[in-house]
């Protein structure tokens, strides 16, 4: 894309015709809530392990198709992960495996019930 300022990303809609901005306030999901909670700890003044710049920075990255399929909050979570990946703080193995540990103490808890 380009406009008189030179060329634009995918993600870079300002000014774009977009038609009426819904006038709507959307209660937070829990995992978005905690998406952001994470961020700020992550990005923090004491910890400073990932900030907004490098998450803005990966998900206007991902490429047009991985960035329209996402919510915000899941561009954020998917960005927060490959610069924590990126910069060595936890593997893909590692995540893959905390996954599956969550996954199966939710499961074991549904069927408990």
């Amino acid at each position: 894309m380009q406009d008189n300022k030179g060329p634009r990303g995918y993600h870079d809609v300002g000014g774009d015709p977009a038609g009426a901005i819904p006038q709507v306030e959307l209660p937070w999901l829990h995992w978005e809530k905690q998406v952001e909670a994470i961020r700020g700890l992550l990005g923090d003044g004491t910890r400073r392990i990932v900030s907004l710049d490098e998450v803005r920075r990966g998900f206007e990255s991902f490429g047009i198709d991985k960035y329209n399929e996402f919510s915000f909050y899941r561009r954020r979570l998917e960005a927060m992960t490959d610069i924590l990946i990126e910069k060595g703080v936890v593997t893909r193995a590692e995540l893959e495996t905390s996954i599956q540990i969550v996954c199966a103490r939710w499961s074991d808890q549904t069927d408990a019930e």
